[in-house]
């Protein structure tokens, strides 16, 4: 598709700005902001007022305010080559290491009660070590190593690189592995030794995972302070980067480049979720940029998923629900909500962490230009855990169908991807020429308007994919082409041998039984049927989609449309519920609204024509609702983009035909439009009946055109002179070569008596 801004698909939608646009700018944090009061859940914090070389550098662990990174030199594609991102050049460890390490007064406070420690008085500055006032828990902000300390006899101290919730973390040279860098940070309990070797227990199996957007596990080592009290450290690599905080200082990143620095470490969320593990403290500053790898770091807040304890997070990111139901799939999904969040827009601030909550698409731009991005921040961050999607997975699959939408209307080309939820559309809808305009045909009849019906709509929309993970998946994916009668017998027996497993009736075999039913018709049954399967089996999107299918069934319109838009809500990446919205309101409102910024459908039909090329509904779809609001030259523009494979471009053509000859009164159409018309009547198959059709209207027009005073230039019109006499030659020519196709008498006897009248004049 052409990005000129007459292209109709892009005229279809407001006007959208590229991706380099000016960043907004985002409030600095208040310099005495303190953490949100989180009960037990210790706030990971990365703040210092360390004073810094002007590097950016990137540590295994919570990173400090380093400067941007000002040399990039390389760009590389993330997201499956979809996104070209700058990459900064490594950092000099060695020039990571804080000159001044020390930590602000306004951000001391207590770890245990999270209360302010160490402030000044009027007697002088505060302490930077002692005993809270009011948990008499010791705080000590000052680095308990210095650079030349032997840790555990192998790591060499540098320096201090950032202070985090768990304290100073530090640069070494590992001694024993050829002066690799590493990374250094404390455990919790230094002053507990009992509670110390617990926790270096419980955190050694990390050192067991393994991703490639996971920060390495080297070792977990124990150093004996001046006092003789033991503390642990997280031995981890050293990754010489930028975090995704350092990249939006200037304010929020491009979204397509967001979304795909995003994509790039959800796997290795979904890796730790599958062995039983939730990451917990996602948040642009825990996400590395190094030469094209992007990293998860600080694996300090890892816990079991549903496991308690000590739980670690940050306010502004953390799940709400997080210290009642402790960490779970959903609370991980709100945190790459939050993150996306951070990272595409200028977020409130409150205590120098992003408020709670989104903003609104009239205060973020962006989340108006992108309705279906800002839907899929607003089911990550729902507060309601049971609405949010059911895994990581699930999200980075919509996430990136949101990414390919986004990348289409901004560069005017297709980035078509399969889906993992719906099948493809299963025939296509409303791709003849009579469902797209309305103008009396040569014989009174072919050029009535006739809109698509329910039950076309039904027959081609996509259906619900079976989850390939469920047990029972291969025996219904193989019946699935069974007629349905046959299909709900083979469903039955399939049931009947899983009934005495434990728990409710599978949902796959339910969902598969509540489809044959709609094909049989029994839409009220297959109703019913969702019922209970609801209260087995709680939501799921697919069962929204079977109640609109059903509605649809019944004539319900409007209960259709508020049952595709819940699964739109629930998935905004998915093109399914897109067609199925769009085609819903044209049942509901055929002609459309007189503004086409106020037409759903036209925009739904044509940010699925933007992203997919495949699904010719929705062109024909778009070209409908254009020619509504009277834009019948950006509809004949939008058909000219169906390709020429596909098996409607001949119907797009006559489409294309029917518009331009009836934009306007024989008499106001110039001669331009006529010869176009004309030719790509040219380019159809000679005898068809359409053609044959098309080829009589255009002759009809152009004699009103002459009649009406028209003055035609040089050449050739349909094979014949621009003239009456030539006009009314090819106009009987193709009556009577069409009244030979029809098979009814009367229709033919007409065609004929019309050809008749038609035929030019002639002396005797």
């Amino acid at each position: 598709m052409s990005t000129d801004p007459s292209d109709p698909v892009l005229r279809a939608l407001s006007a959208i700005g590229p991706d380099s646009r000016p960043r907004e700018t985002r409030p600095p944090a208040p310099a005495d902001a303190a953490p949100e009061d989180v009960g037990t859940q210790a706030a990971e914090t990365a703040d210092t007022a360390a004073t810094t070389r002007p590097v950016t550098a990137g540590v295994g662990g919570s990173v400090g305010p380093v400067a941007p990174a000002t040399t990039v030199r390389t760009r590389v594609l993330l997201a499956g080559g979809l996104v070209e991102v700058p990459t900064p050049e490594p950092a000099d460890p060695a020039r990571a290491v804080l000159t001044d390490p020390t930590v602000a007064e306004g951000r001391r406070f207590c770890a245990h009660c999270r209360r302010p420690v160490g402030r000044a008085t009027p007697l002088g500055p505060g302490p930077t070590a002692g005993r809270c006032a009011h948990c008499d828990t010791p705080f000590d902000f000052a680095p308990q190593l210095a650079a030349g300390d032997l840790v555990a006899g192998q790591y060499e101290v540098q320096g201090c690189l950032a202070h985090g919730g768990l304290g100073w973390i530090y640069l070494a040279v590992d001694h024993n592995v050829d002066g690799r860098w590493v990374v250094l940070k404390g455990l919790l309990h230094s002053h507990d030794p009992q509670a110390q070797a617990v926790a270096v227990a419980e955190r050694r199996f990390l050192a067991e995972l393994r991703h490639p957007s996971l920060v390495k596990i080297f070792n977990f080592v124990e150093h004996r302070g001046a006092d003789g009290t033991a503390t642990g450290f997280i031995v981890m690599e050293f990754i010489g980067g930028t975090t995704l905080k350092a990249l939006t200082a200037d304010g929020p990143l491009p979204v397509t480049e967001a979304i795909a620095y995003v994509l790039e470490v959800l796997p290795a969320l979904t890796y730790m979720n599958d062995n039983g593990l939730a990451y917990n403290d996602l948040k642009p500053d825990n996400i590395m940029v190094e030469r094209g790898r992007i990293t998860l770091i600080d694996l300090g807040a890892v816990s079991a998923i549903d496991g308690f304890g000590h739980i670690y997070g940050t306010p502004g990111f953390q799940a709400p629900e997080i210290g009642e139901t402790g960490p779970t799939p959903a609370t991980e999904v709100f945190t790459v909500g939050r993150t996306l969040a951070a990272l595409t827009l200028a977020m409130p601030m409150d205590k120098g962490r992003p408020r709670d909550g989104l903003p609104t698409p009239q205060d973020a731009p962006l989340l108006a230009e992108h309705e279906f991005f800002h839907l899929l921040l607003r089911r990550c961050t729902d507060p309601d855990p049971d609405r949010r999607y059911p895994s990581i997975a699930a999200l980075a699959a919509d996430l990136a169908a949101v990414l390919r939408e986004i990348i289409a209307t901004r560069t005017g080309e297709p980035v078509p991807g399969l889906s993992t939820v719906f099948s493809t559309a299963r025939t296509s809808f409303g791709t003849a020429a009579t469902t797209v305009a309305a103008r009396p045909g040569p014989d009174g009849s072919w050029l009535s308007r006739t809109p698509p019906t329910a039950a076309e709509i039904v027959a081609a929309l996509p259906v619900p994919l079976v989850d390939q993970n469920d047990p029972a998946a291969d025996r219904i994916i193989a019946a699935a082409h069974s007629q349905p009668a046959e299909l709900l017998d083979l469903l039955g027996v399939l049931r009947q041998e899983t009934a005495g497993e434990a728990g409710p009736p599978n949902i796959e075999i339910a969902l598969a039984e509540v489809r044959a039913l709609l094909e049989l018709g029994e839409a009220d049954t297959a109703s019913e049927k969702l019922s209970r399967i609801r209260l087995d089996h709680g939501h799921d999107p697919r069962m929204d989609w079977y109640d609109g299918v059903a509605a649809l069934h019944t004539g319900r319109l409007q209960d259709a449309l508020a049952a595709f838009d819940a699964v739109l809500t629930a998935l905004p990446g998915e093109q399914a519920p897109k067609l199925a919205v769009a085609a819903t309101i044209e049942l509901l409102d055929p002609h459309g609204p007189v503004r086409a910024d106020d037409d759903a459908a036209l925009r739904y039909y044509a940010s699925l024509w933007r992203t997919d090329r495949t699904v010719t509904s929705a062109a024909f779809g778009l070209a409908r609702r254009l020619r509504a609001t009277g834009d019948a030259a950006d509809a004949v523009a939008a058909l000219d983009q169906v390709p020429p494979h596909s098996q409607h471009r001949d119907d797009a053509q006559r489409t294309a035909v029917v518009l331009l000859l009836s934009a306007a009164r024989p008499a106001a159409l110039d001669e331009q439009t006529l010869r176009e018309a004309a030719e790509r009547i040219a380019t159809l198959p000679a005898r068809d009946p359409d053609t044959l059709r098309l080829t009589a209207l255009a002759a009809g027009t152009a004699r009103g055109w002459l009649t009406a005073g028209g003055r035609p230039g040089d050449g050739d019109f349909l094979g014949v002179p621009m003239t009456d006499t030539g006009l009314r030659s090819i106009t009987e020519q193709s009556l009577r070569m069409l009244a030979r196709t029809v098979e009814r008498p009367r229709t033919r006897y007409r065609l004929v008596d019309l050809a008749n009248r038609t035929r030019p004049r002639t002396w005797h």
